[in-house]
């Protein structure tokens, strides 16, 4: 009996003992949940004194890479803020929930799988739009519509042209072609001397020598790929040699005016006594646009050459990133029509522009600009400064009387009616009103039969605000015939302008007149006289009567 109560005892312990450990283990899991964020705490703190010294790092790598960002042109936050987003996202929060912080977690992931933006640069530009550029730089901006220069920093400072010699290369060679020396579509084999004293890492067109080649292919190549090769085989096959083809360039700039200018070679490759101006270069650009070959040739972003008996096919894309993004993707400017590159060590970054926005066309220069930035940046900020903030109207059409004249010794009419040879645009502020616009002839006072329709009278000058903004020349709408006397009135018009004539003749028709007035006082004189003895005459007197 007492062995079947102790064993009783033993199975009522061995039951409460397990009740006691299945309640223990099922009130184990809350506590340790309600303890876990304490001990998660203390661990994070521990992890965060272990990387202190990585911090510091990082902070150090963090800043390097924003200074390399800085000279892109991107702004990044303050490391702080960084620092407290990065926190956030790497343990949990009471603000955040597990959910927001895996996708705050995959952005950032995202963010540095993303490339770098691309190199941007502010535009360099005054609160007037006008462009700032760099004291070493040297610059013109001109209105292709009337020369008026809109913009200027030291244009007429003796700088070196590099390519941009190649204008005037290309001009001269254009030239030839319309006075008939040379065919456009001639083709010409590559000789030796064409290709001698060239760097080898200068630009080229990948010439070979024997390969037959067109001057249009030439002109392309000098133009789009700035090739040296290009430049001297156009240079021999117009004059035959380069020395006499420099002597043509060095004429032809002495023609346009560009005092400033002296060319030693075709291609533009730097030497002392090859030089020039912002200014100079202007005004041959603006020679040059006015042929339409050189126009289309300046206009191409790229161009292809096909394969020849020595090469395969040449596709070259243009060295002015502001015609297309083919070369550089962030040049790129819309309104951007030529023209050409230039770069040597000695001479710097180089771009001659051209832009052209509804009637008004503008040629800039930029030289010696301290990399592709400063070219093409400074270059688009001319154009845009020129065509955001004027434009150009026409202020007078051609044909339009703009005024009269009177003509003497004429028969059939004594004027007439004067009108403008051409159109005359003329550049106002984006904003001006037209109808502010005046219209001043200079003309003489009158003009001498026979005159001949279209004969150039004068001038005409358009006035904005009292500046002159345009001119244009005057001529006869219809002509005028001599007078069949016309001779004679114009002689006693000569003879009555000269002063000593004048007084003379004015003597002589007051001693005329005295005469006159002397003859008619005689003449009354000697009638009172004559009838006084005519009255008194014997014969006149009554007979007397007879004596007595």
């Amino acid at each position: 009996m007492r062995s079947i109560f102790s064993d009783n005892i033993i199975k009522r312990f061995l039951s409460a003992l397990t009740v006691f450990l299945m309640c223990a283990s099922l009130c184990a899991a809350p506590i340790s949940v309600l303890a876990a964020p304490d001990d998660e705490t203390s661990q994070s703190d521990t992890e965060s004194a272990a990387e202190d010294g990585a911090d510091e790092d990082s902070e150090t790598a963090e800043d390097n890479g924003s200074a390399r960002n800085d000279e892109r042109g991107t702004i990044r936050g303050k490391s702080s803020s960084s620092d407290a987003d990065s926190e956030s996202g790497d343990r949990p929060s009471a603000t955040k929930s597990p959910k927001k912080n895996a996708d705050n977690t995959a952005e950032d992931s995202e963010d540095e799988d993303e490339p770098e933006p691309s190199p941007t640069r502010d535009p360099r530009v005054d609160e007037n739009g006008r462009p700032v550029m760099d004291a070493n730089q040297t610059a013109v901006l001109i209105n292709a519509t009337n020369g008026e220069v809109m913009f200027e920093q030291e244009k007429d400072k003796r700088v070196y042209p590099a390519s941009t010699t190649k204008i005037m290369t290309a001009l001269l060679i254009l030239e030839a072609i319309d006075r008939g020396e040379l065919n456009l579509h001639a083709a010409f084999l590559v000789m030796p001397e064409m290709l001698a004293d060239l760097p080898p890492d200068g630009s080229s067109m990948l010439l070979k020598e024997g390969e037959t080649i067109t001057v249009e292919q030439l002109l392309q190549g000098l133009m789009v790929e700035s090739g040296n090769d290009a430049a001297q085989a156009l240079a021999i096959i117009v004059c035959g040699d380069i020395p006499t083809f420099v002597q043509r360039m060095n004429d032809r700039a002495a023609e346009l005016g560009m005092s400033g200018t002296h060319f030693v070679n075709a291609h533009g490759l730097h030497d002392p006594e090859h030089y020039t101006t912002a200014a100079d270069l202007a005004t041959l650009t603006l020679e040059a646009m006015k042929n339409n070959t050189f126009r289309e040739l300046a206009a191409m972003p790229r161009v292809i050459i096909p394969a020849t008996d020595k090469t395969t096919q040449r596709t070259f894309i243009s060295t002015n990133g502001l015609l297309s993004t083919l070369k550089y993707p962030n040049y790129y400017y819309e309104n951007a029509i030529g023209v050409k590159t230039g770069h040597t060590s000695e001479a710097g970054y180089c771009l001659v522009s051209a832009g052209q926005k509804g009637a008004l066309e503008v040629i800039g220069v930029v030289m010696n600009g301290a990399d592709e930035d400063d070219r093409h940046f400074d270059s688009r900020n001319l154009l845009k400064y020129a065509l955001d903030n004027y434009k150009a109207v026409t202020a007078v059409t051609k044909g339009d009387m703009v005024s009269e004249i009177r003509v003497r010794f004429g028969s059939g009419s004594d004027h007439t009616t004067l009108s403008t040879d051409g159109d005359i645009l003329v550049t106002i502020p984006q904003d001006a009103n037209e109808d502010e616009l005046s219209v001043e002839p200079r003309i003489p006072e009158y003009l001498v039969a026979p005159v001949n329709q279209g004969d150039e009278i004068g001038t005409v000058e358009v006035m904005y605000q009292g500046k002159v903004v345009g001119s244009g020349r005057l001529i006869a709408d219809a002509g005028v015939k001599r007078h069949p006397l016309g001779f004679l009135m114009q002689f006693f018009s000569f003879l009555w302008s000269i002063l000593f004539i004048r007084i003379l003749i004015i003597v002589l028709l007051i001693a005329l007149i005295l005469f006159i007035a002397y003859m008619i006082v005689n003449i009354r004189k000697n009638i009172k006289i004559a009838e006084r003895r005519r009255r008194n005459s014997p014969s006149r007197r009554p007979p007397r009567g007879p004596r007595r």
